[in-house]
C-alpha cells in the first residue's frame, strides 16, 4: 500500500481522530513497456496490483494480440483487469463508470 506524505505526517502527530477516504485505487500498467517492467520489478508490480480495486493495462493499441495475451496471462493474479486503448473510447467510458460505481460503494 502506498502511504502519502500527508498520511505519514498525521500518523507521526498521533491524530487518531482524522479519517481518510482514499477512494478506489487503480494500478495502471503500461502495455508497451510491460515486459521490461515485469523483468525489472515483478514484486513491485504485484504489490501494486494486490490491493488495487482495478488494474488497467494502458496503450493496448500499441501491443499486438499475442503480447497482450502474454501480459494478461502473467497478470492472472488480478481478476479485475481492464484494457485501455485510444482506439476504443468505450474502454475509457467503461473505466470512468467503474470508478464512479466504486466510489459510490465506499
Amino acid at each position: 500500500m502506498i502511504v502519502t506524505k500527508e498520511l505519514r505526517n498525521v500518523t507521526k502527530m498521533g491524530l487518531r481522530d482524522i479519517q481518510y477516504d482514499i477512494g478506489p485505487v487503480i494500478t495502471l500498467i503500461d502495455g508497451p513497456s510491460f515486459s521490461f517492467n515485469w523483468e525489472e520489478r515483478p514484486k513491485l508490480l504485484l504489490g501494486q496490483m494486490q490491493d488495487a480495486d482495478r488494474v488497467v493495462i494502458s496503450r493496448t493499441d500499441l501491443v499486438d494480440a499475442k503480447e497482450l495475451e502474454h501480459i494478461r496471462g502473467t497478470l492472472k493474479v488480478a481478476s479485475n483487469i481492464l484494457l485501455l486503448s485510444t482506439h476504443y473510447s468505450s474502454s475509457i467510458n467503461e473505466l470512468a463508470q467503474q470508478i464512479l460505481s466504486m466510489d459510490q460503494e465506499t
